[in-house]
Order: C-alpha cells, then sequence, then structure tokens
C-alpha cells in the first residue's frame, strides 16, 4: 500500500522561493536567498543545500544523486512524486494539468518546475518567485552545469517547448482564483505566463513588508 505525504500550510502567507535547474541558475546569488522558504528542485540542491525542501520526481535523478544528497542537503524534506523511497515523502499524481487541491497530491505538468508551484500552494503561501526557469536551451547549456552535446540540447529544447512549456499556462487561472502571485525572476526566461521582476526588487519589496 502507498503512503502519501499530506502537506500542511506552514507557510501560510508567505513567500516560496523555488530554484529549477535552467541556465541562468548560475549567474544568480542564490545564497541571498538563506533564510527564506526555498525548494531546491532536482540539481540546484547542490547550490542550495540550505534549502529548506529538495523536490524531484525522476527516479533514475533520484539513484545517480542520492548518495550525493545524503552528504550536502542540510534541509528538513526530501519530496517526490509518487516514488515509495524511505526517509522521502511522495505525493501522489493527480493528473497532468491545472493546479491540484487535495493536499496530498500534485498535478504533474511534465515537469519537477510546474510540480514545486503546486507543492508550494499547498504550504499555504501567497507569493511564488521563480529561478533557474529558463524553459530554454542557452548556448551549449541545458541546465546550469555546462553541457555539450548539442543534439542533446536540441532534443532537450524541443521538449521544453512542445512538452513542458505549454503546460504552464493551465496554472494560470486556479493561481488567480486562489490569490496566489507568481513572479518569474529569471532572467531570458521563455516562460511568458507571468511577470517578469528582478530578483532584488523583490527582496527588498520582502524585507519592507517584514
Amino acid at each position: 500500500m502507498k503512503h502519501y505525504w499530506t502537506v500542511t500550510p506552514e507557510w501560510y502567507g508567505e513567500t516560496a522561493y523555488l530554484l529549477g535547474c535552467g541556465p541562468s541558475l548560475n549567474r544568480a546569488d542564490v545564497n541571498q536567498l538563506q533564510g527564506r522558504r526555498v525548494i531546491a528542485i532536482n540539481d540546484s540542491y547542490l547550490l542550495a543545500p540550505w534549502a529548506e525542501i529538495l523536490y524531484w520526481c525522476d527516479n533514475k535523478w533520484w539513484l545517480q544523486h542520492k548518495e550525493r544528497i545524503a552528504e550536502t542537503f542540510r534541509g528538513r524534506v526530501i519530496a517526490t512524486l509518487e516514488n515509495q523511497i524511505d526517509g522521502v515523502r511522495a505525493l501522489r499524481n493527480a493528473g497532468q494539468l491545472g493546479l491540484e487541491t487535495d493536499p496530498g497530491a500534485i498535478r504533474n505538468g511534465s515537469n519537477s518546475g510546474y510540480q514545486a508551484i503546486n507543492l508550494a500552494v499547498h504550504l499555504g503561501v501567497k507569493r511564488i518567485v521563480l529561478l533557474g526557469y529558463d524553459m530554454q536551451v542557452n548556448g551549449d547549456r541545458l541546465h546550469w552545469q555546462p553541457r555539450t552535446d548539442m543534439q542533446t540540447a536540441q532534443g532537450f529544447q524541443r521538449t521544453l517547448q512542445v512538452t513542458m512549456l505549454p503546460k504552464f499556462e493551465y496554472l494560470r487561472e486556479p493561481l488567480r482564483r486562489l490569490g496566489v502571485e507568481v513572479v518569474n525572476c529569471t532572467v531570458n526566461s521563455a516562460l511568458k505566463v507571468w511577470p517578469y521582476r528582478i530578483l532584488e526588487q523583490v527582496l527588498r519589496e520582502e524585507e519592507v513588508l517584514v
């Protein structure tokens, strides 16, 4: 029998910073987010081992990284989609599109960045700030780590454009109805569903609110 994590709104009314793995992340000073509510997605835990939550969904990725995660990640929660692993909290896959309101499940959107947004909503946040959500290949970079296999890059670019990117549009209206603001602080992001803002400006606003 599968056991699923029921997420509680412990970040109620706060801002969550979601760290994707896009090429721009290696230019962002993520260390300035220490002490804030941060979800590291996949490889971004390497830049933010202090993030409160690490989220991933690809079991192949987990097998490649689990030993390094045990050595490096200092956060409180490791979470995933469906994978039943000791020490990892699993969420039920509730389908592909839209926003899931059941706190034990999320919609998958064909990518972990989409799923992390749904997780942040379950945590009760009112604002979500996206970093590393490039949703496009930058030169020889698929992710923030350098890559040189251009054939792989071309295939990944098509996956981003055709399979992943269009699905974010299905989050716009459900998030608006819930009153959750999303700000994209990813430089040169192909994701245009939400407005672009400079991270430093967002952080200054947060300081004023506090």
